[in-house]
């Protein structure tokens, strides 16, 4: 006679929706018809972060339904889509609210789980595409040979030389052979860096200097800019100091150089 009632207590406790136990005053309201005022409750648990996750999620779930009962149909469609989002887990049982909110919620989550499905494509192809990416070996630097004229003016005599030559140049590194036209003729060969894209261009290098008829060569820095002009043209500006190893002893040692030349690139590849 005792154990009976207590087995029939047992039996309505596990039978009783597991929404009863997660705000039971809102669930009261909501079931009596006091749907205002559910909301209100509702609102409040998921105003607590310390509630439990099952309990915020049929907070949001019964404030969901009150929304949609009171006629406020988009607001209570952005509670069923952070219910999909947040807590997938929850079903909208059609035993215990309105068909139209249980077709409501089937096709916000299908909604979102078609979302996922394709971010979750996109994902995948964006991740295959960037290790593509990393196994494909770079493409190469494109390649420029730049023919120039040039003409020069040493400092030391005053002369003035004109002459002509060729400059490969890869990204920011070139290097250059020229020939000057000079009593007797010169031939510098010079590399470098020039810095930036931009039109105007400063340049750094070292210059190598050789003088067969005078049995000379010298060495020393190159300083100046490289211009973009009008129709591909490139204009070239320069100042260079040179030391004179090997020479006559009526010779300088030491040369200032001014030089200026204009040429056009060719792109080798």
């Amino acid at each position: 006679m005792i154990r009976s009632p207590l087995l029939l207590l047992l039996a309505l406790i596990l039978v009783l929706p597991l929404a009863a136990w997660a705000d039971p005053a809102g669930i009261q309201l909501y079931e009596s018809g006091e749907y205002e005022a559910a909301a209100h409750a509702f609102e409040q648990t998921l105003a607590d972060p310390q509630r439990a996750s099952s309990e915020r999620a049929k907070a949001r779930l019964y404030l969901a339904a009150s929304l949609h009962t009171l006629g406020k149909v988009e607001e209570a469609r952005k509670h069923l889509e952070l219910l999909a989002r947040e807590h997938p887990e929850q079903s909208v049982d059609p035993d215990w609210f309105p068909p139209e909110l249980v077709e409501l919620a089937k096709v916000i989550r299908e909604q979102i789980e078609s979302e996922s499905q394709f971010a979750a494509r996109t994902a995948e192809l964006e991740r295959k595409a960037r290790e593509e990416a990393l196994r494909r070996p770079p493409p190469p630097l494109p390649l420029y040979v730049r023919p120039e004229a040039v003409s020069l003016f040493e400092a030391v005599d005053g002369r003035w030389t004109v002459g002509a030559g060729a400059t490969l140049r890869s990204s920011s590194l070139e290097g250059s052979l020229r020939v000057l036209l000079g009593d007797p003729p010169a031939f510098h060969l010079q590399g470098g860096i020039q810095f930036g894209h931009a039109a105007l261009r400063p340049f750094v290098g070292l210059r190598a200097s050789l003088l067969p008829g005078l049995r000379s060569y010298g060495a020393g820095p190159a300083v100046g800019l490289r211009f973009a002009l009008p129709a591909g043209m490139v204009g070239l500006a320069e100042l260079g100091a040179d030391y004179f190893f090997i020479g006559r002893d009526d010779r300088y040692r030491f040369a200032l150089t001014a030089q200026a030349g204009l040429g056009f690139d060719l792109r080798l590849q």
